[in-house]
């Protein structure tokens, strides 16, 4: 039985037909791969009467197809915008999208640099043995921003939202300043009710005095600097409040530099997010509803429609180095940032495009015409140097201009003593040449308050009528070295891999093109050397065709 068992399997078992079949295959596999490139060597097409072997009509194919899309790609790159189209669609603040959450929760914090003007001789000029007032500069009083658009409602390409800020002390950045340090300054809210008042009846100025007396209301205080900046209470603002309440007109809790901008601020802003056009993106399409302003007398002075806030621009009218505005809310007004030079940041590892403030913004209509609409109603324009923002603050007699009076009137630095003869201080932004958002910048200037004598009201009889005593300047900074790790790591890819990408396509496809209009003219060539040659060598003739 085992010998059987042995024998059978012994036996040698028969191929199958799938067996043969793939022995045949693969014996014979490099000989049909053979045969088949050889066919295609001896395979001729015919084309617009010539012949030419397959073989060459793939490689002219390839070669064509390549120099045809390098070709697209070199226009498309050279004499187009599409790439720059496509960088700048990214700009959109589009939800969803980086570009909105950097919008939305920015992540640089500028600072607001403070520096109060501290009255030094009051009692002595009160009582007539100081002929000018005295004024010492305090500071800088450094406040870090942190700003978040809030309650934001996406319409198409429009965006509505309100403003959050919130400001902490910077002890270590004060220079020995403290919150603390009390500081004389004058009294807004009651220079504020003197001018309400000065064309009123004589019994109502009579009446307001007396209200002033018996609230303790005097022309200077003196406060802690921190209560002076972010907010102090006052007998005579919380009276304010009460009467602007029946009005319908809302006020901040507390009075301060910086109270307007403490919190979430009452004003709806829409903008354009420029999804459907990128040179839109920014600016400003509604302010609480309203497509222009109504303060002042002109509409060319009341549009606002080609500003932003600051932070953006269109990067195409930055690129062509075009006048840009900024639409300032305590102000009431756009300015103007001019294109001043080409400079570098970050230790001069980046090239950035500097914009200042131009220096016709204060300027008074006998210099520049087109300020003549920024005077109140009455024609009656503020000196040489210096911007009304009354109808900005609810009436508050409230004048800004350069720090220091710079570039103004020279009659407004003889009011007071203690004021800088001849400082320079510049307001200006450094843009991204390429992208046009913000990297860096200052914005410098000074508010001041206006004294308007009104007979009866004794509290304001020591002043000469007209008088603009100065209150505090501020230099709000946005410092290259002070930029977070992730800001400096956004600017230099978007400065240098940007350009690295863009360059290598635009040469990239100059060069494909070049090459394979070379390789196609080099086959077209040989080809035709060996059609030449071919048809120059003729058979000899046979006997028969002698004859």
């Amino acid at each position: 039985m085992s010998r059987r068992t042995s024998e059978t399997y012994a036996v040698p078992l028969k191929p199958s037909n799938l067996e043969k079949s793939c022995g045949q295959i693969f014996s014979k596999g490099p000989a049909l791969t053979r045969d088949i490139f050889e066919k295609m060597q001896k395979d001729r097409r015919q084309i617009m009467g010539y012949e030419i072997e397959t073989k060459q009509l793939w490689l002219l194919s390839g070669l064509l197809l390549l120099f045809i899309l390098s070709t697209t790609g070199m226009i498309a790159m050279w004499f187009t915008e599409a790439f720059d189209n496509v960088v700048f669609s990214n700009l959109a603040i589009r939800p969803n999208q980086q570009s909105f959450n950097m919008w939305q929760k920015p992540i640089p914090k500028p600072l607001a640099k403070i520096y109060l003007f501290n009255y030094t001789n009051v009692p002595e000029y009160e009582i007539g043995n100081a002929k000018k007032l005295n004024v010492e500069e305090l500071g800088p009083y450094v406040y870090e921003e942190t700003l978040e658009r809030v309650n934001i409602k996406v319409n198409g390409s429009h965006l509505s939202y309100q403003e959050h800020r919130v400001y902490k002390f910077m002890p270590e950045l004060s220079k020995g300043r403290k919150q603390n340090d009390r500081v004389i300054i004058p009294n807004i809210p009651l220079f504020t009710a003197a001018a309400l008042n000065k064309h009123a009846p004589f019994l109502a100025r009579v009446g307001l005095s007396g209200l002033l007396n018996s609230l303790n209301a005097q022309p200077f205080l003196s406060l802690p600097a921190d209560r002076i900046i972010t907010g102090y209470e006052d007998n005579l603002y919380a009276l304010a409040k009460s009467y602007m309440k029946l009005q319908n007109k809302h006020m901040k809790e507390r009075f301060g530099l910086l109270g307007n901008a403490i919190g979430t601020r009452d004003d709806v802003v829409t903008i354009n997010n420029g999804e459907t056009d990128i040179n839109q993106v920014g600016r400003f399409e509604l302010v609480n509803g309203e497509s222009n302003l109504n303060q002042w007398s002109t509409a060319e002075c009341n549009d606002f429609s080609s500003s932003t806030d600051g932070s953006i621009f269109s990067p195409k009218l930055v690129r062509n180095r075009r006048p840009l505005q900024v639409y300032l809310k305590d102000m009431c007004r756009p300015l103007t940032y001019d294109f001043q030079k080409k400079v570098t940041i970050l230790d001069g590892k980046i090239p950035a495009y500097r914009y200042a403030l131009s220096n016709k913004a204060f300027d008074s209509p006998d210099r520049t015409p087109s300020n003549q609409c920024y005077c109140d109603l009455d024609n009656a324009c503020p000196p040489q140097g210096v911007f009304n923002a009354t109808s900005c603050f609810f009436g508050a007699p409230l004048f800004i201009s350069y720090p220091h009076f710079y570039n103004a009137d020279p009659s407004l630095k003889q009011a007071v003593t203690g004021l800088k003869s001849s400082p320079e201080y510049e307001s200006y932004i450094d843009l991204h040449p390429t992208l046009g958002y913000t990297m860096s910048g200052k914005n410098r200037i000074q508010v001041n308050v206006q004294v308007n004598k009104a007979f009866g009201i004794s509290q304001v009889q020591m002043f000469d009528d007209g008088t603009i005593l100065p209150i505090a300047w501020f230099d709000y900074s946005l410092e290259d070295k002070t930029l977070p790790e992730d800001m400096v790591g956004i600017i230099f890819h978007s400065t240098f891999t940007l350009r690295s990408v863009e360059m290598g396509l635009k040469y990239g496809c100059l060069l494909t093109m070049g090459v394979t209009l070379f390789c196609i003219l080099l086959v077209l060539r040989n080809r035709w050397t060996r059609r030449v040659r071919t048809s120059s060598i003729r058979p000899l003739r046979t006997e028969e065709e002698r004859v």
